[in-house]
């Protein structure tokens, strides 16, 4: 028998009296929601359906998913749904993949205040990169930024950064041909740094001043003295080949959460284990051993506040005219088309979790199809179960 995949909603049930008490009263309504839907997804505590087969008369049960952005089993479909709707807007160029990171210091600001720190976060990054692609003495054109915000590490510790996708090259200023940037070179990293520093420290600065941010007076300087004068971390990855691989790329960064399930590794004596890279040796992948408690702690660090954007786009690429802008580069380019999007029986996405469709065939005589025969409403409050659909795959540890 293969070993049962563990999940993190498991390891969430398994100390989630006991971590609501030591943690209860300091959790955000969104932490808390977090926690109720990942236990729940997948579960009778939401209702679902029976699935029966036409030919032999095999019955499954099929329960809902939860639908949270943060819930690693829900965010395969809409992924895919992303995916197909960007692969339709890149560009016959190379494309640049550029992160932007906060340093440590700041990061009693940014859990204090995540909304206004993550949006500033979001603009700064994308404002630098426009302005400093718009010099005339570096590339002198418009280009566009797919920014997504990411604000952990591997091994789940607070690490707020933004993961910036950006095409070679941009239009003139006046709109009449495409300026291509050097094939395995698009902008200075040290200007981008500091250019970096300067928009997010006067943006921070500023918000300090409305009294837009909850920090003490003198701490708040305290800790932007001890970043001022450093170089703040801006990391220029190695192009990309083209669209097809900028779509590989967006597949697995664009709706990863914290951490996925094929991440984990087991789960004994309240301890679980899971693989990460250690970036500051050579990526080495190294195995991370937490206490339950400490595991969804972490885990939790990484809630975003209720309908927070965390993929935007800017410069041409922004939504108020991202497709007369792209028709344009594509004529400059004489290109009159997109790629193609995969469809959808070919499209593979990383970690996709198993989903049961009424068109599938029969797991047990292969003739027949799956069809809904019976609807289950959500279990009414206080007779939530944690039994999942079909036969059980969680872990267990015993």
């Amino acid at each position: 028998m293969t070993r049962p995949r563990l999940t993190v909603a498991e390891v969430i049930r398994s100390c989630l009296d006991e971590f609501l008490e030591c943690y209860g009263r300091k959790l955000t309504p969104e932490q808390r929601r977090a926690l109720n839907d990942l236990t729940s997804c997948r579960t009778a505590a939401l209702g679902g359906h029976v699935l029966g087969c036409t030919e032999c008369g095999h019955r499954q049960i099929a329960y809902n998913s939860c639908g949270n952005r943060h819930c690693p089993t829900c965010q395969a479909t809409a992924a895919a749904r992303w995916l197909e709707a960007r692969a339709a807007e890149l560009l016959p160029v190379p494309y640049f993949h550029i992160v932007f990171t906060l340093p440590n210091a700041l990061d009693p600001i940014a859990m204090a205040n995540p909304r206004v720190v993550y949006d500033l976060l979001l603009r700064s990054a994308a404002e630098t990169l426009l302005e400093v692609a718009a010099d005339p003495k570096l590339l002198g054109a418009q280009t566009g930024v797919l920014a997504v915000l990411h604000t952990w590490g591997q091994n789940l510790q607070f690490h707020p950064h933004v993961h910036c996708v950006v095409p070679g090259g941009g239009l003139s200023p006046d709109g009449t041909r495409w300026i291509a940037s050097a094939s395995n070179f698009f902008l200075p990293v040290r200007v981008l740094s500091r250019v970096f520093r300067g928009k997010f420290l006067a943006g921070l600065r500023g918000a300090f001043a409305k009294g837009d941010l909850r920090f003490a007076v003198d701490q708040f300087e305290q800790v932007l003295s001890a970043v001022v004068t450093k170089d703040w971390v801006v990391y220029a990855k190695p192009p990309f080949g083209g669209p097809e691989a900028v779509l590989r790329y967006l597949a697995l960064y664009t709706h990863r959460v914290a951490i996925s399930n094929a991440r984990l590794l087991d789960f004994e004596d309240g301890m679980v284990r899971f693989r990460y890279k250690d970036y500051a040796h050579g990526n080495r992948k190294r195995v991370m051993t937490l206490t339950a408690l400490e595991f969804v702690r972490r885990l939790l660090l990484h809630v975003l506040p209720t309908g927070f954007m965390r993929i935007r786009h800017y410069g041409i690429l922004a939504n108020r005219h991202r497709h007369e802008k792209l028709a344009l580069c594509r004529r400059l380019l004489g290109s009159g088309s997109a790629i193609e999007p995969e469809s959808p029986e070919t499209k593979q996405i990383p970690d996709s979790p198993s989903s049961i469709t009424p068109t599938q065939v029969c797991p047990v005589c292969g003739a027949g199809r799956m069809i809904v025969i019976e609807e289950l409403p959500p279990l009414p409050a206080g007779q939530e179960t944690h039994e999942r659909s079909g036969p059980r795959r969680g872990f267990d540890s015993s």
